[in-house]
């Protein structure tokens, strides 16, 4: 049998840290996966990366006649929760 020294308090710590950028991080992917789907649904695309994120939150404050007023909703929130996260995981302590 193996024995695992007892972290630090501060080693739990760093490793929460992680854990919760991670977790922020996979949030954002679904979200942004979720706006590309929506979005394309509706005839709308844009190019991958962090460029074509931006060009679809743009895309969804500017496409007020081609999507109904109940998707224009969802498709608001998803993009105010994408910045949230990305405020939390560019604001973030991260080591």
């Amino acid at each position: 049998m193996r024995f695992v020294a007892v972290k630090t308090p501060e080693q739990q710590a760093v490793l929460m840290l992680h854990k919760t950028r991670d977790l922020l991080v996979r949030q954002r992917t679904g979200l942004i996966n979720a706006l590309r789907a929506h979005l394309g649904e509706y005839g709308i695309i844009s190019s991958k990366g962090p460029g074509g994120v931006t060009t679809l939150v743009k895309l969804v404050h500017e496409v007020q006649d081609l999507v109904p007023a109940q998707a224009r909703s969802a498709l608001h929130t998803i993009a105010s929760q994408l910045r949230g996260l990305a405020d939390g995981i560019a604001g973030g302590c991260w080591v």
